[in-house]
């Protein structure tokens, strides 16, 4: 790689720049919005309860959503690796993961009534293709980001365009849940789903608008299983990048308990169901608020300080939970808990872009997507058996105390990789 090279990509990112904000911006603003519509939280359980589904197909969702998203990545990044723009490869390959959609969408009407279980395992199947191909497009998409868009910059992208995403997303909830309430199975499914398409088709024009330069990178020419099997050979070689990801991990696990927090507080300060809604709305309002602000200042004072933010908020959050005596405690944890969303989804993104070289970021990004989405994946597992055996005050203690190792480890270990660099 030319220094000369470099240049003319710098020329092209200034030049493109404005353009490339606005449109990638508006592309996770509607993707954002899209995603809402089908929840896979809220609005897909329902589905899958109205399809004569039990528990456990309810359980299935966040683990083929997990697996999907964590296994293909560091496939995905060998598949770009020599492709000297990635954005071609992303607009072909994001139909997959867009797609399902209003394909379930559209099968709802011709086989949801006459065959439920039929839809059922088609919807789940679908799901599964959509998660898939998201994991093998993240590390070409982050790749992609980091390349047109300069490294104090990126945090910004990413709080404009999820912080406009959340508030759109606060709106589509509303009309998913007229949706629900207006028409009956499966046309309140229906509509549901085709207003995602919709939104998430409005989010494929306006990455299909991005520009991107070309530029050619050294690339070993290894199979496979060479590359699988050299793998280790960075974190042996990225002491830094190792350390990141052990804190990664072990604030993951630390995050056992995120998805206990509502069934916890309904029954600890003896609140009735609605108020579920009222700690979605406090969620959801610190999420988006933090979310425009968080970018920022990661660009500013480095994005190592913003995730550490992070997890701090979690732990901010378990301790309200184990210490406190009134609802107010609960309405803390979930606004810490929102910003510990907001930090991970704009800051976990730009930090990850800084660690690598340029011809190794896409490897960087996939190795890490890999080896921390298992843990992801178990985590609430863990959880779940850890609250029924100890009670949930105990599994929130060691959550705290696994996510506070995680803490200290991206505290005082890991370094500024735009300072290292």
């Amino acid at each position: 790689m030319q220094d000369r090279d470099l240049k003319a990509v710098e020329n092209f990112v200034a030049r493109y720049y404005r353009r490339n904000f606005i449109v990638n911006s508006l592309d996770m603003a509607f993707f954002s919005m899209g995603s809402t519509f089908y929840s896979l939280s809220t609005i897909f359980p329902v589905l899958i309860k109205n399809l004569g589904g039990s528990n456990i197909h309810i359980g299935l969702l966040p683990a083929i959503t997990n697996l999907g998203w964590a296994i293909p990545s560091i496939i995905g990044a060998r598949m770009i690796a020599k492709l000297p723009r990635k954005l071609d490869f992303i607009i072909k390959w994001t139909i997959g993961e867009r797609l399902p959609y209003l394909i379930i969408g559209l099968l709802l009407i011709l086989i949801a009534n006459s065959n439920p279980s039929l839809m059922l395992y088609i919807s789940l199947f679908l799901v599964f293709i959509a998660a898939l191909t998201g994991g093998i497009l993240y590390p070409a998409w982050l790749d992609y980001i980091a390349k047109i868009m300069p490294p104090t910059k990126r945090g910004t992208l990413f709080s404009v365009g999820f912080g406009i995403g959340g508030v759109l997303g606060i709106f589509a909830s509303f009309i998913a849940r007229r949706f629900l309430e207006i028409y009956n199975f499966p046309y309140n499914f229906f509509y549901c789903f085709i207003s995602a398409s919709i939104a998430l088709g409005l989010s494929y024009l306006f990455i299909a608008l991005a520009k991107e330069p070309e530029l050619v990178l050294d690339s070993d020419d290894l199979s496979l299983a060479q590359y699988i099997k050299s793998l280790p050979d960075i974190l042996k070689a990225d002491r830094n990048f190792t350390l990141y990801i052990l804190g990664r991990i072990l604030s993951a696990l630390g995050s056992m308990g995120i998805g206990f927090y509502t069934i916890y507080s309904l029954k600890a300060f003896n609140l009735g169901d609605d108020y579920a809604g009222i700690f979605s709305a406090f969620l959801l309002g610190s999420q988006t608020v933090s979310t425009f602000l968080v970018g920022p200042l990661g660009d500013i004072k480095g994005h190592k300080l913003v995730l550490s933010i992070g997890i701090l908020s979690l732990l901010l959050g378990y301790l309200g939970l184990i210490l406190g005596i009134t609802p107010l405690t609960a309405y803390l944890a979930f606004i810490f808990l929102g910003i510990n969303y907001s930090t991970f989804m704009t800051s976990g993104m730009a930090l990850l872009t800084e660690f690598a070289p340029i011809e190794l970021r896409p490897v960087y990004v996939g190795l890490s997507n890999t080896l921390i989405g298992p843990f992801s994946f178990t985590a609430p597992i863990i959880g779940g058996i850890l609250a029924n055996k100890l009670g949930y005050k105990s599994m929130f203690s060691i959550a705290f105390v696994l996510a506070f190792i995680g803490f200290l480890i991206m505290v005082f270990l890991v370094k500024e990789p735009r300072k290292t660099r």
